[in-house]
């Protein structure tokens, strides 16, 4: 009897995860609807632009800036600053509008048209739910279905991840969520059993998450301190990697083979394999980082945005207290992670809704967030229960409604004359609750 039940919990969260996914696919199509460009501007132009300038224009000396700031080579030629990572999520995408197009004898060449823009956006949501998806199957591995599921809605509607999702899908960010999702269902895989095909599979999604964002190399903690908590793990994590040495060189090379691509974009437009594409931007903050803006600040402070990011560190120091939820490596990570954003010269990241630069670490931060979950879940006190479940809920409230708020009063912002004022903040509580 009791198997039976589980079995229709976990059939009534798939129900609700496709049935979501539909609602969202609405809500996202609803929200990109303003503009022939729709997602595919600034940031996510230059993620986009590799797919038109290969298929398109068959010529990257060709192709143009539209609406992100321009770098130009010595010959006075475009130079994207942004890698090809995210394109290959997206090259499917732009297959199917391409299709869609050439089938409504639209113009196929005019790659910012509105069709080109929608299929991406869809290829985002899609993207992000199998992302959601993945981690709910991780998530199931050491909770049960009813902590996963609260686990999976939280982070989606109770963050940034929502807004990125449903409304500017050509960013990196929900790209790299799903792979930092992949590489931590996948981790188990390798160190039960390093083979060849495994190996190949972790190599492919290190690289690609390195190749989208190099900072996010910091993942690979995870796979050296997964499940690790004392000094004793650590040398037996050492002596598997030094007795699986040639499966390590096949993960490396494998990652290598994901950045080749972009080496030779660079060879060819700038005569050198390795380019620094951002110039003059840098980490100009390194020796005085700007860590309590990152976190706090109204100009996208992550706790301000997203505080379910504050039940995130809560459950990585629970978990540093009863030894679970890979809490050392996932403590290290996000320290790390917040230096990094700290020291980089715009640490707000620009126009944004929260900080973005988080969006796909909570993919891995499901995991002490769930097992706080299930330690308020299993109080025999029911007020405990009611009340944390009441918070859960206030702040996927708060995350949703003020991503739309957001995009009510002219954002994004970003510039040396735009900042948060009391008067915007004003304006924000005064329509706060207002209907939709």
């Amino acid at each position: 009897m009791q198997i039976s039940q589980n079995k229709m919990c976990k059939k009534a969260h798939y129900i609700i995860f496709i049935l979501s996914f539909l609602y969202i696919i609405n809500v996202a199509f609803d929200r990109i609807k303003d503009g022939p460009r729709g997602v595919i501007w600034c940031d996510a132009e230059g993620y986009y632009n590799y797919l038109p300038a290969l298929f398109i224009l068959k010529d990257f000396h060709k192709l143009s800036s539209e609406s992100i700031w321009p770098y130009y080579n010595e010959k006075g030629e475009f130079v994207n600053k942004y890698t090809c990572g995210v394109a290959y999520f997206e090259l499917p995408f732009f297959g199917l509008g391409y299709l869609i197009n050439k089938a409504k004898h639209a113009d196929t060449l005019d790659y910012y048209s509105p069709v080109y823009s929608r299929s991406i956006a869809f290829g985002g949501v899609v993207i992000t739910f199998l992302g959601l998806f993945l981690l709910f199957k991780v998530l199931i591995r050491e909770f049960n279905e009813h902590v996963a599921f609260w686990t999976i809605i939280s982070i989606y509607l109770g963050t940034n991840l929502f807004y990125y999702s449903t409304k500017e899908m050509g960013m990196s960010h929900i790209y790299s969520f799903f792979l930092f999702t992949w590489f931590l269902y996948h981790i188990p895989r390798f160190l039960k059993s390093p083979q060849f095909l495994n190996s190949i599979v972790l190599g492919m999604i290190t690289g690609w998450i390195i190749l989208i964002r190099p900072t996010n190399a910091i993942i690979i903690v995870l796979v050296l301190l997964f499940n690790v908590y004392s000094i004793k793990s650590i040398k037996e994590r050492i002596v598997f990697f030094s007795k699986n040495i040639r499966w390590v060189v096949i993960v490396a090379g494998t990652g290598f083979i994901m950045m080749i691509p972009q080496f030779l974009y660079w060879k060819e437009m700038t005569h050198h394999w390795i380019y620094y594409s951002y110039t003059s931007e840098g980490f100009k903050y390194w020796n005085h980082p700007k860590l309590l803006a990152v976190l706090f600040d109204i100009q996208n402070g992550l706790f301000l945005y997203s505080p379910l990011a504050i039940l995130m560190v809560a459950g990585i120091l629970y978990g540093l207290k009863v030894k679970k939820f890979h809490s050392p490596a996932m403590l290290i990570i996000f320290v790390v992670a917040t230096y990094i954003f700290s020291s980089w010269w715009a640490w707000w990241f620009g126009g944004a809704f929260g900080h973005r630069s988080y969006i796909e670490y909570y993919g891995i931060l499901a995991i002490p967030l769930a097992g706080l979950i299930q330690e308020i879940f299993s109080s025999k006190k029911k007020i405990v229960r009611i009340s944390f479940q009441f918070l859960l809920t206030q702040m996927m409230i708060y995350s949703v409604r003020l991503s739309y708020l957001y995009t009510s009063i002219g954002g994004p912002w970003d510039g040396a004359d735009w900042r948060w004022n009391w008067d915007k903040y004003e304006w924000i509580m005064s329509h706060f609750f207002k209907i939709l």
